[in-house]
């Protein structure tokens, strides 16, 4: 099973809060083609309703606090997985966290969240039409 999954497992578990950004040019990344694209928008419309998760996405024309960078996941203040298409570095030093977990907030700051958020999939999803 892969990380990303085992980490979905543990949504809503021993209260548990997971809170995640998304890049609104990832809602148009079409990787795969247009059927995968509407599981993947699909998946993140179901994201919103899972319990423990705040999910924002950050409109491709947010005024920006931070430059986004490569992706990044704060775990229980303890340490940071960085996202690289090589070999992805864990930080565990504690100046290291607290920038990352600065990042975060201020990418927080530009991010949409709730029925604004939705919109914006559901456009996506509008866009890509009916399944053939």
């Amino acid at each position: 099973m892969s990380r990303p999954a085992r980490r979905a497992e543990l949504f809503g578990k021993d209260g548990r809060t997971y809170k995640t950004l998304l890049g609104e040019q990832a809602l148009r990344c079409n990787i795969g083609g247009s059927d995968v694209m509407r599981g993947q928008l699909s998946r993140v419309l179901d994201s919103f309703t899972l319990p423990g998760v705040t999910l924002g996405i950050v409109p491709s024309r947010a005024r920006l606090h931070v430059f986004p960078g490569n992706s990044f996941g704060i775990f229980d203040g303890k340490r940071v997985e960085v996202g690289l298409f090589g070999e992805s570095p864990t930080l565990t030093d504690e100046a290291q966290i607290r920038l990352y977990q600065k990042a975060f907030g201020l990418l927080e700051r530009s991010a949409v969240y709730g029925e604004d958020a939705k919109a914006l999939v559901r456009a996506k999803l509008a866009a890509l039409g009916r399944p053939t």
